[in-house]
């Protein structure tokens, strides 16, 4: 393949992704241009060519507009909307996404970005905000416990060892230990280190490669839970994943408890391609899950963030890439990321909402979640208040049995 076909099909890779979050020709053209290069000649073409998709849901510019638009007019606008568009952007990053942001230029480096990746994908028993504050601390860190944990391993923390600060559940903070700040307890087998891993990596192991089903179950099911339908009827080429919506139009069967369920409209609509391999269409389903998860779209429109095209993307794929690391399955989008990084700097992006979004899919995956514990809950007041009236209701006529 020649250098121009690689770019050709990275630009249409892209371009797949981001086709259902452009609002317009233009705000496609301006992502386009934002992850190509000003001087990608093809926006058009593409663009046009999404009009062959059978059955899309694709709400198009009017293709005569499309053509009258110079691709001189089009670079004009794409520098123009930058311009304008940067100083509040950044003054609601510095104002609402905390300080272990990517504002700070060393995390910015693909290299170092990457890094952190791999450590948080590598640490799948640690929660994922956990496991980066732990590669903040001390880089290079092999495995990480707190003291009554290594008790188990029969090891315990060396004299004057580094604590490692994070967070807990319904809880302050708690000091853990690196292996290498630890030493054996005397007169016990302690386990080494290459135990460990192997422990450790175990039960990942099963599944290499592969979605283990009931983890896939548990977050089909928990979809409706979070008020979303899915669409997996959708046949469209390979090069395409999916997508979610702002949606309505359908109705969800909730469950409020083992016996009783609400009939209630959907909130958002994830579209996957049913061309796709089963881990593909994991992969999309994290990967929209992480749109969602990451607040660029969202059941309080108010707390919905401000984010470029492109940085929504990279957030998504990189909550997708998270996931499927933590848990042994193929990861189709390493070659993906990359592309966001040509110049060695990554986009501007939230490593907050990020963890946040790999935990939420993690709970969605783990088990049925209690339609209580849910983001649609605790985020839809209408919601909350129609689930807590139904309960009400099935415990009044309980009563009068």
């Amino acid at each position: 393949m020649t250098n121009e076909q690689e770019l050709y099909q990275s630009a249409l890779e892209y371009a797949t992704n981001i086709i259902h979050h452009a609002t317009s020709f233009l705000a496609f053209s301006d992502a386009m241009l934002d992850y190509m290069g000003e001087n990608f000649p093809k926006c058009k073409a593409m663009y046009n060519s999404f009009r062959l998709w059978p059955n899309s849901g694709l709400n198009l510019t009017d293709e005569m507009t499309v053509n009258n638009y110079t691709d001189e007019y089009l670079v004009e606008h794409y520098r123009s909307y930058r311009q304008v568009q940067e100083r509040s952007r950044q003054q609601d990053f510095k104002e609402n996404i905390d300080e272990l942001q990517f504002l700070v230029e060393i995390y910015r480096k693909s290299d170092e970005f990457k890094k952190i990746l791999d450590f948080v994908g590598r640490f799948h028993y640690l929660a994922p905000y956990n496991a980066m504050l732990v590669q903040m601390q001390k880089p290079g860190a092999t495995f990480v416990f707190n003291g009554k944990d290594w008790n188990k391993y029969n090891r315990r923390p060396k004299e004057n060892s580094q604590q490692i600060i994070t967070l807990i559940p319904f809880g302050p903070i708690q000091c853990m230990f690196d292996y290498s700040d630890t030493e054996p307890i005397p007169g016990t087998d302690a386990v080494t280190e290459t135990k460990l891993m192997e422990i450790l990596d175990n039960g990942l192991m099963k599944t290499k490669g592969e979605v283990d089903s009931d983890s896939m179950n548990n977050l089909l099911y928990n979809l409706f839970i979070y008020g979303i339908y899915l669409d997996d009827s959708l046949h469209a080429a390979n090069t395409f994943g999916g997508y979610i919506k702002v949606d309505g139009e359908h109705k969800l069967n909730v469950y409020i408890n083992n016996d009783h369920y609400i009939k209630v409209d959907s909130r958002f609509m994830i579209t996957i391609n049913k061309n796709q391999s089963e881990v593909v269409r994991f992969h999309t389903l994290c990967h929209e899950l992480g749109h969602l998860f990451c607040r660029h779209l969202y059941y309080n429109c108010d707390k919905k963030r401000k984010l470029y095209i492109n940085e929504e993307e990279f957030e998504a794929e990189t909550v997708a890439w998270l996931v499927c690391k933590r848990h042994g399955i193929s990861n189709p989008s390493e070659e993906y990321l990359a592309g966001y990084a040509p110049n060695g700097i990554i986009p501007i992006c939230s490593t907050e909402y990020i963890m946040k979004a790999v935990t939420e899919i993690e709970k969605m995956m783990k088990d049925k979640v209690d339609v209580t514990k849910s983001l649609w809950y605790n985020e839809d007041k209408f919601f909350k208040d129609f689930v807590k009236d139904e309960k009400e209701r099935i415990k009044q006529l309980k009563q009068q049995k």
